[in-house]
């Protein structure tokens, strides 16, 4: 199986961390940064995580809108993974 460590993920959460604790050790390692004031006024991943951005630097974040932000980001991203598959497949 290929290891995609370091391509499409960071690697496994380490025992006796939190999810976000070792998200936050790999803050220098991110290859993207998320710029909140770009809009594109589509429909896709990074624009869902632009908006969770946007709505939790509010001054009241409502947290149902981020939950369903999640949601959405969730989707697209699951889209996008898939189609990665798809495409992997018919390159073989």
């Amino acid at each position: 199986m290929l290891d995609e460590t370091g391509i499409t993920n960071l690697g496994p959460v380490p025992d006796g961390m939190t999810f976000y604790q070792a998200l936050s050790t790999l803050r220098d390692k991110r290859k993207y940064q998320i710029n909140p004031a770009h809009q594109s006024r589509r429909l896709t991943y990074c624009e869902v995580m632009r908006e969770i951005t946007r709505e939790a630097q509010g001054p009241c974040p409502d947290m149902a809108k981020i939950a369903d932000l999640a949601a959405s980001g969730y989707d697209f991203g699951k889209r996008m993974n898939q189609r990665m598959v798809d495409l992997k497949a018919m390159a073989e």
